[in-house]
């Protein structure tokens, strides 16, 4: 069973506030609880928080990469993996793209 403690505590000790906590919520990267009007956070969604937070205030990540990253990486995090994740997603992109131009310019049936 995971351990839930409130957003604001949670908030506190990762160095924010809850409203930047909810934001990342919002954008499908942590999960929140709701009982009796408060909101609740795991330690494990509070762990990815932090994580969340550092790819944005240290390694100036946008929010576009910072998902690309939290999909393709499991916790324990490794920073040392990053670059790997980003340039493995932009090859992908970079593939996608060609195949949607080669799609394009071939005759239709």
């Amino acid at each position: 069973m995971k351990a839930y403690r409130p957003l604001a505590t949670a908030a506190r000790n990762a160095q924010t506030d809850e409203e930047t906590l909810l934001a990342f919520h919002r954008a499908g990267w942590i999960e929140t609880v709701r009982k009796d009007g408060r909101i609740f956070i795991s330690a494990q969604d509070e762990y990815r928080s932090r994580f969340i937070l550092h790819l944005r205030q240290k390694l100036k990540l946008t929010d576009d990469q910072i998902g690309i990253v939290l999909a393709n990486g499991k916790p324990p995090y490794s920073l040392d993996q990053i670059p790997a994740i980003l340039a493995r997603a932009s090859a992908d992109t970079k593939n996608s793209d060609a195949q949607l131009t080669r799609k394009k310019d071939m005759p239709s049936g």
